[in-house]
């Protein structure tokens, strides 16, 4: 019987894992449209925008929180725009 936790216990977790793979893996496709629509805009992506969008793809950072960092009147924070723009496009 012990065992049987045991085997629902890692199934769980590889489950959970597949969704939190899954997770990043739609997070990484919002920066990827985000990171193109901006060079098409000739938008530099500076080191700091590049650390929020890292911190977006892992999970550190939130749509709502990457929102907040960007800033309309600065050029380098509009791929962060684009990012939430297709993050919530595609809820």
């Amino acid at each position: 019987m012990l065992e049987n936790t045991s085997e629902s216990s890692d199934s769980a977790m590889s489950e959970q894992s597949e969704a939190e793979l899954q997770a990043e893996r739609q997070r990484r496709h919002h920066v990827a449209w985000g990171i193109a629509a901006a060079r098409l805009g000739h938008t530099p992506l500076d080191p700091q925008v590049r650390a929020y969008l890292h911190g977006y793809i892992v999970g550190e950072l939130t749509v709502d929180q990457l929102e907040a960092l960007s800033c309309p009147s600065e050029p380098a924070t509009r791929v962060l725009a684009t990012t939430v723009t297709q993050a919530r496009f595609l809820r």
